[in-house]
């Protein structure tokens, strides 16, 4: 949707790109999507590396709310 809005507020594709970090390829190929399967498909690869432990962090940080995050590491 950001692309969109930065295209419709008169950047070029170029500065789209620079502004949001990301290659004119991959612009490119996102500006081929609509933006209900972008919608879709980043709903569907945005998973972190944490998300199956969040629970047991969030317990973990109720229980103690000094832990350091060195300490949930380990």
């Amino acid at each position: 949707m950001e692309i969109y809005q930065l295209l419709k507020q008169g950047f070029s594709k170029v500065a789209v790109a620079k502004k949001l970090n990301i290659s004119r390829t991959t612009l490119y190929h996102y500006l081929q999507r609509s933006p209900e399967e972008m919608t879709r498909w980043l709903a569907s690869t945005k998973q972190r590396k944490l998300d199956p432990y969040r629970d047991m962090i969030l317990q973990w940080i109720q229980k103690h709310p000094d832990i350091s995050a060195s300490q949930i590491q380990d």
